[in-house]
């Protein structure tokens, strides 16, 4: 994903360039409101350059014990997300290749993006981990729709598929084979592992270093006079 995700910046410098247009907007016009689609565009590539790899970061375990780092750094993408990425991606979907279809295609993956995100906050904020992973599954699995979609068009291309049904069925085949692949791994994953937190770390730590007796006194608790039960 991580290898897509780059490709597809590299092939998307061109947005970038303010003096001209970029092939991609060229096969565009006319467009009502060219402004505004060029800018939601530059916002849309940058935000998804920045969000996406950070998302991928985010779901290693690695990082989830590094909680102050993955709190922050989820806080960043979620805000990325819900401000720049999903608005964005909603404005340049009225004008995408393939007519309404497509469009409503893009709209309903960037609403599972912003549930996603609100659920997955909302539920950290509660301490409810299992219910957080499941959202933030959601989340990533919709973000690499724009690298798995990108590979079915050239598969479909190849296949000689007619362009037109080429574009629906690689929009719409990934949007929602995620969607599914998403929820299925929560239901295996949450059946396999424990209901794990992000002070996980802290505590396996704190564990090693004063042992499993749980009528030994833990430091943290020396100023109220008493041992944790």
């Amino acid at each position: 994903m991580l290898v897509g995700s780059a490709l597809i910046t590299l092939a998307s410098i061109d947005y970038f360039d303010l003096d001209r247009l970029p092939p991609f907007a060229i096969e565009k016009l006319p467009l009502r409101f060219k402004t505004l689609w060029l800018w939601s565009l530059r916002v849309h590539v940058a935000s998804a350059v920045v969000a996406f790899p950070l998302c991928l970061a985010l779901m290693t375990r690695w990082l989830q014990r590094r909680t102050v780092w993955h709190r922050w750094l989820g806080r960043i993408t979620g805000a990325l997300a819900l401000l720049a990425l999903v608005p964005s991606g909603g404005v340049l979907a009225f004008d995408a290749k393939g007519g309404p279809v497509v469009t409503v295609g893009f709209l309903l993956s960037g609403l599972i993006v912003a549930v996603g995100v609100i659920a997955g906050v909302r539920s950290a904020r509660q301490r409810q981990f299992a219910a957080h992973r499941r959202a933030m599954r959601h989340v990533v699995a919709q973000m690499s729709v724009a690298v798995t979609s990108r590979a079915l068009l050239v598969a479909l291309d190849v296949a000689g598929i007619d362009p037109d049904t080429a574009y629906v069925v690689a929009l719409w085949g990934p949007v929602v084979a995620s969607a599914i692949v998403a929820e299925l791994i929560g239901l295996r994953l949450d059946d396999v592992l424990p209901e794990l937190n992000p002070f996980v770390g802290q505590q396996h730590s704190k564990r090693q270093r004063w042992g499993e007796n749980p009528t030994q006194p833990d430091p943290g608790l020396a100023h109220l006079g008493r041992s944790p039960r």
